[in-house]
């Protein structure tokens, strides 16, 4: 197995992205780290981390993938670079980076998802998972009549979206649910809890959910002013929490200039870094 460590991927990357070794040896530590986060967004650490799963999991031969090649992919769906600024800034022409990207890395990191993103069979507590959609703006899919297409239609951006569904545990920094993509103007919240979330529910136990699953409230609770503080701050805290997680992943910008049909495939690549994310770097807050 070929190992790199996150002093191995903070060098590589930074390297990759123009600072060559003489600038990193320059500044401290915590200075180059923060380089890394604005060209990646992930962590050398979660990078590392992800690296070795990925050799562990997956049958391919390593050796005949040059190592840069990784980063370059999560950095790829950080920035989402043009094939103009692929050629100026890396010298590599648009054939080249889907060879890499799209033939391998990104399916490499969707074939983590069964892994990371798994439902629990058993529950210890009454609240066992903050719900919550998450809508990505894409380019205007064609319609054959109109000039937009309103199934498509995001009211958060007043423009063409898709639309996910998300479920973290409230209480352990873990990603159990990811249904989607729906059409942002076809299917509202609570129609996309039915369409799967719904059935995974086991009876008495609960799910957060903010106003737009209102219906459900066997199975979901979702903000009451008429609750105690208590319960209402717990509430609060936990939308808050998902909340966090969600933010992180829209700072990759491959989410937000693609088309529909290749979304999915960059959605549940960033959504599998995030959870690598959540468990080796960044832990979400406590509830």
């Amino acid at each position: 197995m070929l190992l790199h460590d996150a002093a191995d991927f903070l060098r590589l990357g930074l390297e990759l992205v123009g600072f060559e070794i003489k600038r990193q040896t320059r500044v401290r530590n915590t200075k180059n780290y923060e380089r890394f986060a604005t060209y990646f967004v992930a962590s050398p650490d979660t990078v590392a981390v992800l690296w070795k799963d990925i050799q562990g999991l997956l049958d391919f031969d390593v050796k005949r993938h040059h190592v840069d090649h990784f980063p370059f992919s999560i950095h790829f769906l950080a920035k989402y670079p043009t094939e103009l600024e692929l050629e100026g800034t890396f010298g590599w022409c648009d054939r080249t980076v889907r060879q890499w990207v799209w033939s391998l890395w990104l399916p490499c990191l969707q074939a983590l998802k069964p892994t990371k993103i798994v439902w629990p069979e058993e529950w210890p507590t009454t609240f066992i998972i903050t719900v919550y959609g998450i809508h990505c703006p894409i380019n205007e899919p064609s319609h054959g009549e109109w000039s937009k297409n309103p199934e498509c239609y995001s009211h958060k951006f007043a423009s063409s979206g898709l639309d996910y569904e998300i479920g973290i545990s409230i209480f352990t920094n873990k990603v159990l649910w990811i249904n989607g993509p729906f059409k942002a103007g076809k299917h509202s919240d609570i129609k996309v809890f039915h369409a799967g979330l719904k059935s995974m529910i086991p009876t008495g136990k609960l799910v957060i959910a903010d106003l737009g699953c209102r219906g459900e409230h066997l199975i979901i609770a979702t903000p009451n002013s008429h609750g105690i503080p208590e319960v209402r701050e717990f509430k609060s805290r936990a939308l808050a929490r998902h909340k966090t997680f969600d933010g992180e992943i829209k700072l990759f910008q491959c989410l937000s200039r693609h088309g529909i049909h290749r979304h999915q495939v960059c959605f549940e690549a960033v959504a599998v870094i995030g959870v690598y994310m959540i468990e080796n770097a960044a832990p979400l807050f406590d509830v």
